[in-house]
């Protein structure tokens, strides 16, 4: 294809835009921009997509001097964009790592509108927020390990329904995100578009924080804890509601919301307790006490990485025995063979990721070396 037929992508138009002071900061899927406001204005005028001519002839019909110079200025920003084809490696990572976004920036700012929270009374709302989370946390991981009987003032009644279980903690998931944009938000980044994909071998729920570095490290951390707070609160209303019902129910769905909770502190996968040390940890990472505490993490990440990684492994034999016998009988997948087919792309998904996350901390500890050298 010759240069002249390049295809250029306006892709920051439908970004959902935070004013300041000087020009906005406008949101993607998955990073955000900071813009003048003589570029968000340009943006805001052109054409969603289309060839250099299409756009020299926009900027003309906006009252524009050199056309050419302002657009190669725009390509430079990453304004615009050449719009690739997919290669086979794109389409490869689409599938081990999909990426399905739920709930827009725009969707989240009519529904915290919905609750008429003014800007003057949010920092009193996060500090209400809180206090509620803090208990509902402490009442949910009291329910982990006393269970229910030594905690609840009610005894249960009836069994666990597992797909109101599974409703109740997915909810919980989604607020847990809901909080992280909300946090964003206060900090004064903008809210966050909230999607879905898969981590490691793990289903997850996640929250695009392009941009964090801006902000303070105490914004960074109000960011990194926003979604335990939500989850928190969520939690603290799951153990009144079953308080008063006595449902094992929702019993059980806030026990395995506490287990998702420790799950998400875990500081050795990319969840919030892995970024929540990174964003601390940068803050004073030329202080020796920060460096002699990265080298013990990064000990401790190796033998963790090791251990996730021989978990994966000892898996491998079962799926080839359950591929095989899939390859033997088709009919096997309706009856349960469907399991062998998630579980090897779990696997498959875990054991790549698994791999990533050891180079990365390897890297870490050659760059940790090679600056202690210095």
């Amino acid at each position: 294809m010759a240069a002249t037929d390049t295809i250029y992508q306006n892709h920051l138009k439908n970004g959902y835009p935070v004013q300041r002071d000087a020009g906005a900061l406008i949101i993607t899927d998955t990073s955000c921009y900071q813009l003048s406001e003589e570029t968000t204005w340009l943006i805001a005028g052109l054409p969603d997509n289309g060839g250099k001519e299409l756009y020299f002839n926009a900027l003309s019909g906006l009252g524009l001097n050199e056309p050419q110079k302002i657009f190669d200025k725009l390509v430079a920003l990453g304004a615009l964009r050449e719009k690739e084809k997919r290669s086979w490696k794109d389409i490869l990572g689409m599938i081990l790592t999909p990426k399905i976004k739920l709930f827009s920036a725009q969707f989240q700012e009519k529904f915290f509108q919905f609750f008429e929270v003014r800007a003057v009374e949010i920092n009193k709302v996060v500090q209400i927020l809180a206090v509620i989370s803090v208990l509902g946390l402490s009442w949910g991981a009291a329910l982990l390990i006393a269970g229910p009987k030594n905690v609840l003032p009610i005894s249960l009644t009836g069994e666990a329904n597992g797909f109101v279980v599974f409703l109740l903690v997915m909810a919980g998931s989604l607020i847990h995100e809901l909080g992280h944009s909300f946090a964003a938000m206060v900090s004064g980044i903008g809210l966050r578009p909230i999607g879905f994909s898969v981590y490691l071998i793990y289903p997850v729920f996640y929250t695009n924080v392009s941009g964090i570095e801006k902000v303070s490290l105490w914004k960074k951390v109000l960011i990194d804890c926003g979604g335990f707070v939500f989850q928190g609160v969520f939690l603290f209303m799951l153990l009144l509601l079953c308080t008063f019902t006595g449902s094992s129910t929702v019993a059980e769905s806030a026990r395995w919301i506490v287990v998702i909770v420790l799950f998400n502190l875990n500081p050795f996968f990319r969840t919030d307790g892995y970024w929540l040390y990174k964003d601390v940890y940068s803050e004073f990472n030329t202080r020796q006490w920060a460096r002699t505490t990265h080298y013990l993490y990064l000990a401790a990440f190796a033998a963790f990485s090791g251990y996730f990684l021989w978990r994966i492994c000892g898996r491998v034999g079962y799926i080839w025995h359950g591929l095989n016998m899939l390859m033997h009988s088709p009919r096997y997948f309706f009856s349960g063979g469907y399991r062998i087919v998630l579980c090897a792309y779990f696997i498959l998904v875990g054991f790549a990721g698994g791999l990533g996350r050891f180079k990365e901390g390897h890297q870490e500890w050659k760059d940790l070396t090679n600056s202690q050298g210095e």
